[in-house]
């Protein structure tokens, strides 16, 4: 049955590319681009030295956005399975 009903998979792809664009302008800002995200974390990880205030607050809105896109995961999920069941118990309309 055919829907007019936005697709729950569009509007998580669309979030984690808004996510990847903040993140990803945010670190090319700070170092001119040619920092490596993964290298940093591994070496900061065999430092013994606390995170700087910027660290932190990277790795806090990091982890917040990941959150959030998890969040919007499991409410795409959710939509999707109410949408199947709706289109299970609804009897299909004749045009």
């Amino acid at each position: 049955m055919p829907s007019d009903r936005p697709d729950p998979s569009e509007f998580l792809a669309q979030a984690q590319r808004m996510l990847r664009e903040l993140f990803g302008d945010a670190r090319d800002r700070d170092s001119g681009g040619d920092r490596d995200p993964w290298a940093e974390a591994t070496r900061s990880a065999r430092r013994s030295r606390e995170p700087s205030a910027d660290e932190q607050r990277e790795n806090l809105t990091f982890a917040l956005g990941t959150r959030a896109v998890e969040a919007l995961e499991d409410l795409a999920l959710n939509v999707a399975a109410i949408r199947q069941r709706l289109e299970r118990t609804d009897p299909p309309t004749e045009k």
